[in-house]
């Protein structure tokens, strides 16, 4: 995948708030919890898919490709993130499949727990779903269902002027393999994302939001989504799409009620 491409194609609308580097989330029990819900709206023009012929590995990716990086149905958006900041306590992470459109097969699957557990499942030339979230200092395991190589790239934003920073992860996940990578504080030294893709085909492309704490949601093909159990009080949330850039709004949360919070992104 060529850096210039990503970084035009992708993220210099990307705008992120303030960061403690000292974060840590603790799990505890939530009392007179919340809930936040709403749907991720979308008015202009869509992005048409870009379309690839497979030069490697047609047998098992096919002979040609497709990569959808603003997906919209009836004027709902899917695939952004929606994330709720500055939660330092509250529930535990969330059992969580992410699956990819079809053809591609592959998957982001987090465990529950105390920590996100991310497994990234590749399989049919596909790391998952466009969008996805990762958390800082844990290890993300990429498990390799092909019975090909696949070579991992990652790519991190570096300083105000959204430049790409090439990390050292660029390394092959052999066939039927695994390979364990972490993305630490040295290497997201503020708030951010991260690309990941395929030397080897380019129209394997993901992005990932790094999320603090278990309080976020990806908007599904109807462009809903819904964040419970959140303790009551004021936070910014987040609203991100590697495309379309991020956007934040205050939301106040109150004892055993529901917010509703409709968003938009509108591009022209």
């Amino acid at each position: 995948m060529n850096a210039r491409y990503i970084i035009w194609g992708s993220i210099l609308l990307v705008s992120l708030g303030a960061w403690n580097p000292t974060f840590a989330y603790e799990t505890t029990e939530v009392v007179n919890p919340g809930t936040l819900r709403g749907h991720v709206n979308f008015e202009g023009k869509i992005l048409a898919p870009r379309t690839f012929t497979v030069q490697k590995n047609p047998e098992i990716c096919g002979e040609t490709r497709s990569l959808t990086k603003v997906s919209v149905n009836d004027g709902k958006l899917q695939g952004a993130v929606i994330a709720l900041e500055g939660i330092t306590h509250g529930k535990a992470f969330e059992e969580t499949h992410l699956r990819a459109n079809l053809p591609g097969q592959g998957e982001f699957y987090y465990r529950a727990g105390k920590t996100l557990n991310l497994e990234v499942r590749t399989k049919n030339c596909n790391f998952g779903p466009f969008t996805g979230v990762l958390a800082r200092n844990e290890p993300i395991q990429f498990t390799n269902h092909d019975s090909i190589k696949h070579t991992l790239h990652t790519y991190v934003l570096r300083g105000k002027t959204a430049k790409i920073l090439k990390t050292v992860h660029n390394r092959g996940i052999p066939p039927s393999g695994t390979l364990q990578e972490t993305f630490t504080h040295k290497t997201l030294k503020k708030p951010g994302v991260v690309a990941i893709t395929c030397d080897r085909h380019d129209f394997m492309e993901n992005w990932l939001y790094v999320a603090d704490s278990p309080y976020f949601a990806i908007s599904d093909e109807q462009g809903q989504f819904t964040i419970d159990q959140i303790p009551p009080g004021t936070y910014t949330m987040v609203v991100w799409h590697p495309v379309l850039g991020s956007q934040e709004h205050r939301v106040t949360i109150t004892p055993e009620q529901d917010l509703v919070q409709n968003v938009e992104f509108v591009k022209r």
